[in-house]
């Protein structure tokens, strides 16, 4: 009998190691997972992903094929359809691709940020602001005119003096507004609700396509120009939302990249790169474009004229120096999780949530390790205990993250949202510079004060200070954090 309850336990012992090892094996393989989270990502779901790559490889390429075609088509058609229409219906266009540039790109942007997570903002705006970056790019490799420049009997009053391909409205619309579908198609309470989202579909769909229209009717681009504009904002989207799943990253994972040495040198030296290129292009491309000839059209045609740094290949400088806005951003991160850490006192936090918990009561003994202990109903609770606590760890970064699910002190007073607003103005003092200095200064002068200092200081505070202070005041002080969190 001796013999055989010895046997039970043995086997018992055993059972209770490889439980163990299969959980430490699982805790392994999590990390692996959150080591190469991006890895992960695309072959989750590979076939799908290169289907996405081929398919976008093919957009670059067949564009080539229908660029001179669907061009030339395009000014006989705009020629025809402008004869035709009527004063109130080019007002009409007029206003819907001045509020579509100028206004309604920024309600989108407005929207995402305080309805979701401070991870789907961020990644979010640097996709509009890549999306701006890119097509500015793009515009000086290819060197297109524009309809009204070829046609200028296209001209109705709007005046455009960079190069026309990819057009810049068509795939900055189609990102925000194709994305924003994507962040309400993942949302829980919209995710059976099917009316509601073929709604917010078509009304996407509906702005995307009035916005082409407008571009096309008033002759600021052709048919292939506003066809490729929205192909690339459909491609940025499927590798930053469907291939790489940005937006679904771990909050842990996406700290990395502004806490760790190593992640930070690369990225510096990615940002160093397209700085390089984007400055490097107005000087390679273009050289043998007819400046001269477009530049005395736009001085004729343009009511108010077109100011030098907006014209051909300095207005695609003027633009990718979105790269400057996406950098402010990244090194803004950069200070936000350094004051979130040390000034709001995370690890202090997590300190005394520990010690609330009495995680040292819950260490499961190195007993267990040499076989000769038994866990018994109330160990295996002191697991799932210390399973919870790994949880309790991730859940001060998740509620910064999930800062705007749980503003509690933001409106309790009138003194916190003024303070808020305050600090969110003043996250917007540099841009008076790009209103101070006017069109006509010298073009250094421009892009270094006008363009470049406004462009990077306004994310730059906005994502340090700005979100700083706006996550301390929403969440309130830590002793509220952690009764919150126990």
């Amino acid at each position: 009998m001796e013999n055989n309850t010895t046997e039970t336990e043995n086997e018992e012992n055993k059972l209770i190691i490889n439980q163990n090892k299969e959980k430490i094996n699982q805790q392994n393989d999590i990390t692996i997972r959150c080591n190469n989270y991006f890895k992960n990502a695309f072959f989750s779901r590979l076939k799908l992903n290169i289907f996405i790559i081929i398919l976008s490889l093919i957009g670059f390429i067949f564009e080539f094929f229908y660029r001179e075609p669907l061009f030339n088509f395009s000014l006989e058609f705009e020629k025809k359809w402008q004869e035709k229409a009527t004063e109130e219906t080019i007002d009409t266009f007029k206003f819907l691709t001045k509020i579509g540039g100028e206004y309604l790109m920024v309600v989108p942007i407005l929207i995402v940020f305080c309805f979701f997570t401070l991870i789907k903002s961020t990644v979010y705006i640097i996709g509009f602001l890549f999306c701006l970056q890119f097509h500015s790019m793009m515009k000086i490799w290819y060197g297109n005119k524009r309809p009204f420049w070829e046609e200028n009997s296209l001209y109705k009053g709007l005046c455009e003096g960079g190069f026309g391909n990819p057009s810049g409205h068509s795939i900055i619309t189609t990102f925000l507004y194709l994305s924003l579908f994507i962040y309400y198609k993942e949302t829980k309470r919209l995710k059976k609700r099917y009316i509601i989202l073929i709604i917010i579909l078509l009304f996407c769909f509906f702005w995307i396509i009035m916005m082409i229209l407008s571009r096309i009717i008033l002759g600021m681009h052709s048919v292939n120009q506003v066809i490729y504009g929205s192909t690339l904002g459909v491609i940025v989207s499927l590798f930053i939302f469907i291939v790489f799943k940005i937006h679904r990253m771990p909050v842990y994972e996406y700290k990395k990249f502004f806490i760790e040495k190593k992640k930070i040198y690369i990225i510096l030296g990615i940002f160093c790169l397209f700085i390089i290129i984007s400055f490097s292009n107005v000087f390679i491309f273009n050289q043998n474009f007819d400046t001269d000839k477009y530049g005395k059209i736009l001085d004729k045609i343009c009511e108010s004229g077109v100011p030098e740094y907006r014209r051909f290949n300095f207005d695609g400088l003027s633009g990718s120096s979105a790269i400057f806005a996406i950098l402010g951003i990244y090194l803004g991160q950069i200070v936000f999780w350094y004051l979130i850490e040390n000034k709001y006192k995370i690890n202090e936090i997590n300190s005394l949530i520990k010690e609330d918990l009495n995680i040292n009561e819950y260490k499961i003994s190195d007993e267990i390790k040499s076989n000769t202990y038994k866990i018994n109903n109330n160990e295996n609770e002191i697991l799932e205990k210390n399973e919870n606590i790994d949880i309790k760890d991730d859940s001060i970064d998740d509620l910064i993250n999930h800062w705007n699910k749980n503003r509690i002190f933001l409106c309790s007073s009138f003194k916190n949202a003024l303070l808020i607003i305050i600090y969110i103005l003043a996250c917007f003092i540099p841009l008076s510079l790009f209103f101070a200095i006017s069109h006509s200064s010298n073009s250094v002068l421009i892009f270094i004060f006008k363009v470049g200092i406004p462009i990077f200081a306004t994310p730059f505070l906005f994502y340090s200070f700005g979100c700083y202070y706006l996550i301390k005041i929403s969440c309130g002080p830590k002793e509220i954090l952690i009764k919150r969190l126990e």
